[in-house]
């Protein structure tokens, strides 16, 4: 499938930031000495000597408050820190953010204090860090899944991907997986389509959301295969993945840390990889490409982001920070060993890979028909 991802990329009509400004909006502001009745006689109605008192103090106020925020920035952080992550305990994005506030409490000697709220694909996560107090001590870990993939399947999504986040730090990448139940009489993809086209409508699989990414891949799966599966949505991949060994579903294209132990244990059957190589730790096997199946070769990655109104000092503390972190070598080997790839993108690595990959989306999901 060609696409062109040269189309700019839409704008959300509805911002949860714009939303949330307007619940506690402030009184009018004042614009002019005028409309505190001051006399117009002169510069400011002051005379000579009085003027020159008056601006040494404003630039002395002003430099206070620019040593006041330097010192600030020195110092943070003086408290714990708060990590949302979007998502239920033991899925990927949760998986990754504890090693990241590991990372973080061991650099700065603050505790990071981890929070689930999962739903809705991210966005109960995304109204929590919006609430809070954007001062860079509340961060959010984040998903391919939850804030661009979302974004990109809906014309009026609730939420603006480019300005209603402060993209941090990127951590990690990963694949998907192919797999089904042991009992299926089945042991290749190929093996796979067949079965499946001799029982059309039959075969269930399970994803964590119509806006993620192992939904997209089975959407893509099927076009690619002229196969037709139903769809059985679950609130993480833990729990999708404990209904196929149960036989309760048939097939997964899950992400890779969720299943990579299943699949080396046996306790499930892997078909095929999304990533452009076999996998190190499952090299028996092959990618999708090599099963005969193109079009279906997603990478997912993951990310750190802050309130969009955080100090740029303590965002570009933070997003150095944890790229150093996910690049130390005893927190690159915990990641590469739950199955993901580090990746260590700093401020503004991130921010323009997060918004090239918005627009990258957006005409994907226009192109392929799933933008609704």
């Amino acid at each position: 499938m060609r696409i062109d991802v040269s189309r700019p990329s839409e704008r959300a009509s509805i911002s949860f930031r714009h939303a949330l400004a307007r619940e506690r909006e402030p009184g009018p502001i004042v614009t002019s000495w005028r409309a505190l009745d001051a006399p117009a006689c002169g510069s400011w109605g002051l005379a000579p000597r009085a003027r020159d008192t008056l601006s040494c103090a404003l630039l002395a106020v002003a430099f206070y408050l620019l040593l006041a925020a330097s010192a600030f920035a020195q110092s943070f952080p003086s408290h714990p820190l708060r990590m949302i992550v979007p998502a239920p305990p033991a899925g990927i994005t949760d998986l990754s953010a504890r090693l990241v506030g590991e990372g973080l409490r061991a650099k700065f000697g603050q505790p990071v204090v981890i929070e689930n709220k999962s739903g809705a694909n991210g966005l109960i996560g995304l109204r929590e860090l919006l609430k809070a107090e954007p001062d860079g001590y509340t961060l959010m870990a984040g998903t391919m899944g939850n804030f661009v993939l979302g974004y990109a399947m809906e014309v009026n999504a609730p939420f603006d991907a480019l300005r209603d986040l402060a993209p941090i730090a990127g951590t990690a990448e990963y694949a998907t997986a192919m797999i089904v139940n042991p009992k299926m009489p089945v042991n290749s993809v190929r093996e796979f389509i067949d079965y499946a086209k001799a029982r059309p409508g039959t075969l269930t699989f399970g994803s964590t959301g119509t806006a993620a990414l192992d939904y997209l891949a089975v959407e893509l799966f099927m076009k690619q295969t002229g196969t037709k599966l139903v769809h059985v949505p679950y609130r993480g991949g833990p729990a999708a993945l404990n209904d196929l060994m149960g036989g309760s579903i048939d097939v997964l294209i899950e992400v890779f840390p969720v299943v990579m132990e299943q699949i080396k244990t046996g306790a499930v059957k892997g078909l095929a990889v999304s990533s452009p190589y076999r996998l190190p730790s499952i090299p028996q096997v092959p990618t999708f490409k090599e099963a005969g199946v193109s079009g279906v070769e997603l990478t997912g990655w993951l990310g750190v982001y802050g309130h969009p109104q955080m100090p740029d000092d303590i965002h570009a503390t933070l997003g150095a920070a944890i790229a150093e972190i996910v690049k130390q070598p005893d927190i690159t080997e915990k990641f590469r060993a739950i199955g993901f790839e580090p990746t260590g993108l700093g401020v503004r690595e991130f921010s323009n890979f997060h918004a090239a990959e918005v627009k990258r989306w957006v005409a994907f999901m226009t192109e392929a028909g799933l933008r609704k």
